[in-house]
This record gives structure tokens, sequence and C-alpha cells, in this order.
């Protein structure tokens, strides 16, 4: 039976721990409780918003309408062969565990996306990605249910629309989609990618099995990321800007150590860090918000309660970033719902 509670604090449901209050909440566990509450929803008229596990949100003070938590959870083998699997994962499965799951069942490829914060339905809307892997890479479906009827259709990779950490689930047309399961296609051969600088670095012989990368994807970050449950933050929080090669070249004319990447033959994907490091935020805190000392991508909400500060402060770093380089950066977690009570 679908409960459904008014006026619910999210503070808990968030990884920045801001205060927000829902209007309506309901905590899904299967996907007729979903279509359930899509229809109540309906019914009001009301707003549906979607919360995973809350690690790439920032929530404003108010979500008017339909909360709708994602709560399903299991993993079901579906396909196996000599080489590969492949493994249906509901959405509401923490990522981190999921990733190492599929590693002591001998199912590869996850390995360097370890330890990011979120579920399993939040990694194919931000195609997460990290150290030369990204989702996208090993999705072979994803289920979603229409929350206008309540439909459950079935996407492939390509109609997901993925991109550097973007995807179809952005658009206007893909938020409409609630996503309920992820079917990945994994290696059953040890192989491993250690083409990321910093995890080639780390690794100490060539021989490395996917255990190993985990295990140090799992250090490098620890070493390099404050850990959400001990401070509030949703891990990057700014993307690596995308710029054309003429406007790569004049930037690295003008500051020879700036990191620059190739991304394909027009254009070139920089370093926000870098960016953030040389302008001095690192460690700053204003409003309640700082900067990590770890990593200049992570900001921190020390004592702010609401979004208006977390806003306020980022705006403040990237209006200095645009300035200096001429570059804008975008910030990786949607805001959502209202700074005023409906």
């Amino acid at each position: 039976m679908l409960e459904v509670e008014g006026n619910f604090q999210l503070v808990s449901l968030n990884t920045l721990k801001l205060e927000c209050i829902a209007e309506c909440y309901a905590l899904v566990s299967t996907t007729v409780e979903l279509q359930e509450a899509l229809s109540e929803a309906r019914l009001c008229s009301a707003n549906i918003n979607v919360l995973g596990g809350g690690s790439n949100l920032i929530l404003n003070r108010y979500l008017p309408g339909m909360t709708i938590h994602v709560g399903l959870k299991g993993r079901e083998l579906l396909e196996e062969s000599a080489d590969e699997v492949v493994v249906r994962l509901q959405a509401g499965e923490e990522w981190h565990q999921t990733v190492l799951w599929a590693n002591g069942e001998g199912y590869f490829g996850l390995e360097n996306l370890a330890l990011i914060p979120g579920s399993v339905g939040a990694a194919p809307v931000q195609n997460i990605g990290a150290y030369g892997v990204e989702i996208a890479q090993m999705i072979e479906c994803v289920h979603v249910v229409d929350s206008r009827n309540g439909d459950i259709r079935a996407l492939t990779a390509d109609e997901c629309c993925f991109s550097y950490r973007d995807s179809l689930f952005k658009t206007p047309e893909g938020k409409r989609l609630i996503i309920t399961a992820v079917d990945l296609r994994l290696s059953k051969h040890p192989a491993v990618n250690i083409s990321y600088p910093a995890l080639r670095e780390a690794m100490p012989h060539d021989s490395a099995t996917p255990s190993d990368v985990l295990m140090a994807v799992v250090t490098i970050r620890q070493s390099k990321l404050p850990d959400p449950g001990v401070e509030a933050n949703v891990g990057s929080f700014f993307k690596n800007p995308i710029v054309d090669r003429e406007m790569a070249e004049h930037l690295k004319g003008e500051y020879r150590d700036m990191p620059q990447y190739p991304v394909d033959a027009n254009t070139v994907k920089l370093s926000a860090a870098w960016m953030i490091d040389q302008l001095g935020w690192r460690g700053v805190e204003e409003f309640g918000v700082s900067v990590s000392e770890k990593h200049a991508l992570v900001v921190i909400n020390k004592r702010a309660r609401y979004a208006s500060e977390v806003i306020e402060f980022t705006h403040k770093i990237t209006s200095s970033v645009s300035e200096k380089y001429g570059v804008s950066l975008d910030r990786e977690p949607e805001l959502v719902g209202s700074d005023q009570r409906a």
C-alpha cells in the first residue's frame, strides 16, 4: 500500500544536507507503487519530483507537488556467455556497493567508477565517469516509467543520447522519464583500463587485476575527495568545460601550465579544478559553504541551511573564472524546487 506523507523534511535525503520541505512525499519500492504515486499526482495536477540517492541535487527550500523517492532494489543476471554478462540493476541500489558486487561476481568494467556517490538510477542521468571510463560504455538498456501516463519503456543506449556528463534524462523531454532499472553489459575477462595518468601511476606493476584497479580508485578518491557521509557534498560540483581549439590555443599561450585534454579534432577539455585553484578558492569559506581543502571541484556545506547560500557562494567562483579566463563553468548538480512556499 502506497503511503504519502505531507510536509516531509528531506534534509537527511540529500548529501548536501540542505533543508527542504516536500509538499507530498512517497517512497516507492516497486514499479506498481511508482505508477500509483504518479497516478495520484496526476489526479491532483501536482508537480512530480524524483529523488534517488540525493547526491547530485541542490534542493531548494520547498518542493511543491509530489516527491517520489525511488527505492527499487535488486540485482539480476539476465544473460551469460563465455565472454560477458548482462545484469539488471534496480534504480534504488547504491552505486558503489553495486561496483563491489560486480567485481566480486567476476563481472568486470565498472572498477574505474568505484566510490562515486549516488544510486544506480542516477548513473545514466549524469553519464557518470571517472579515470577514463563512462557508464554509457556499458549500458545496454535503461528502463523507465513515463511520468505523464505511467507507461513502461525500455531505451537503448543510443536513445539515451549520452555525452560528457549529459544524457536525454537532463532534457525537458527526458526529465519526464523516471528510471527504474539499468541493464549493463559487463565482461567476464579481467581486462583493465589504466589509461588515466593518475591511475597508471598508482599501479605498481603491469599485471594489475580489476580488483587492483578498484582498490586503487578507492584509495585515490579517498585521498582527494571528502566523504559525503562526513562532509556534506555532492562530489564534483563543476563540469570540466569543453572549448574549441582556437580558444584552447589562446589560453595555452596565456597560461602555459594550464592542463588541456583533446576531446576530438575540434574541441578541448579544460580543467575546472586548475582554474579554481589558480584563483585561490581552495579552502575559502563564505555563507557556511566552502571549497574543499582536498579538491577544488568539491563544494562543502559546513553550516548552510538553504540552497540560496550554496548558489550565492558558487556563483562567486564561476564569475571569477569567467572574468579571468573567459570560460563558463557549469555545475553538475541540478537545482530543484523553490525558494518560496507556493
